[in-house]
């Protein structure tokens, strides 16, 4: 790990799962250190390298999606109604970015 992220850490976390070949590495961060700011430097170092994250369970809410992905995402729901927000996309219907939405009534799909 760099110094500049090394510096933050008090404890770090490896293990794997039995006859996976994924190996998850959680880290225990100082008290006052930027965590988002932490995970978003770990992120730059991963895409660098050409890694795939997260390498199972899909990304969830914590990792922006491909964007190949979110064209999927958004073939298979047209009104954003399954997953709102998965991958980091909006939250809003039929896709729309949070800027252009004007309300609460947005975040569901009656068309």
């Amino acid at each position: 790990m760099p110094p500049d992220i090394e510096k933050s850490l008090i404890h770090k976390l490896y293990c794997g799962h039995f006859f996976c070949h994924v190996f998850p590495q959680d880290y225990i961060v100082a008290k006052g250190a930027d965590c988002q700011q932490i995970e978003e430097r770990m992120w730059e170092l991963l895409d660098r390298r050409g890694a795939e994250y997260p390498a199972e369970h899909n990304v969830v809410h914590l990792y922006h999606a491909k964007p190949a992905l979110v064209s999927h995402y958004k073939t298979l729901d047209l009104c954003n109604a399954l997953n709102p927000g998965i991958g980091r996309t909006t939250k809003y219907e039929h896709w729309k970015p949070m800027k252009e939405a004007s309300g609460a009534s947005e975040l569901r799909c009656d068309s």
